[in-house]
């Protein structure tokens, strides 16, 4: 594992950046090695995507990994963290940025091109979540006792998760996460 104390972290608007600029290298030399032509094709429209990957458009697990690997390349870093995500692709409840409501106080955290971990800051006014959740087109009743418990005072907060099995996975350079848990569950196996 590679990372430097502390690790990057880059605003959401620098590693699209990174992407546009540095991604279609990478995928380039991936359209090269490609074996088929279904291959080759699933490349190649991922390739023409990164070109003109918008500045807040969420970015996909396949864009993740493309930007593990520059990551290293620039960087010489696998474990790293995005910050400021668009408001747009993410959850109502997410605190705006206070600069700049185009942007909130959300991150993720990424090993080797995957989240890892993922958290914002909540939030804690109950005015500005109504507005959120109407801004987003969720019927309002369908949560006002969320919002109503806001009412009686919260304060700044925030949350997050981490998927342990993940991380073991790709700390341990593992090809499949099923051999990090002791009973994977799958369409297959339900039970042990």
């Amino acid at each position: 594992l590679k990372w430097k104390y502390p690790c990057k972290r880059l605003t959401f608007q620098e590693a699209i950046g990174l992407l546009r600029t540095k991604g279609p290298a990478v995928l380039e030399r991936k359209l090269k090695a490609a074996a088929t032509d279904y291959e080759k094709g699933l490349v190649q429209k991922h390739l023409e995507s990164v070109k003109v990957h918008e500045d807040e458009e969420d970015i996909s697990t396949e864009d993740e990994k493309v930007l593990g690997v520059v990551m290293l390349e620039e960087y010489g870093e696998e474990l790293y963290i995005i910050d400021k995500f668009p408001k747009d692709v993410r959850p109502f409840y997410t605190m705006p940025d206070p600069v700049d409501p185009r942007w909130t106080n959300a991150y993720d955290v990424f090993l080797r091109g995957e989240e890892i971990t993922s958290g914002a800051q909540r939030i804690h006014d109950p005015k500005m979540l109504a507005e959120r959740v109407e801004a987003k087109g969720i019927p309002l009743s369908s949560i006002q006792p969320y919002i109503d418990a806001f009412k009686y005072g919260s304060y700044p907060h925030a949350g997050g998760g981490i998927g342990m099995e993940r991380v073991v996975m790709l700390f341990l350079n593992l090809n499949n996460i099923r051999k990090t848990s002791m009973f994977p569950r799958d369409p297959k196996r339900l039970i042990p």
